[in-house]
């Protein structure tokens, strides 16, 4: 009985130290790129007329982009953007039509983008 105890505590050890070296650090996000793509808002958005929707950043690599309120996957307005990197996980993005802007981070693991106001939007 001790015998087979200390040759499973033997395997296991030997399956942690094999395992560890499988599991590494996460790929490293390029920051000045990481916002190009889609993001969608967690949460809806009420409208006028009690229409709930959903705001989709929509980044472009040339700095350009659009902000669209989505109702089921239809598109019921947008506005043209333009944004640009600001700092590790920061971004500025403006609105052409207002020339107001958001300031907007990017989690450390690339999947959720927050605004300023602590809106979150996943990626697409």
């Amino acid at each position: 009985m001790k015998k087979t105890a200390v040759f499973a505590v033997l395997i296991l050890c030997i399956a942690a130290v094999s395992a560890a070296g499988c599991i590494g650090p996460a790929e490293p996000i390029d920051y000045p790129t990481a916002l190009v793509g889609d993001w969608k808002s967690v949460g809806t958005y009420d409208s006028t007329g009690g229409v709930k929707f959903h705001m989709i950043y929509h980044f472009n690599e040339d700095n350009t982009g659009t902000v669209v309120a989505d109702v089921n996957g239809q598109a019921i307005s947008s506005i043209d953007v333009f944004w640009g990197y600001v700092e590790k996980n920061g971004y500025i993005v403006g609105y052409t039509t207002t020339g107001n802007g958001d300031y907007l981070y990017i989690s450390e693991d690339g999947k959720t983008l927050v605004n300023e106001f602590g809106e979150t939007f996943k990626r697409v």
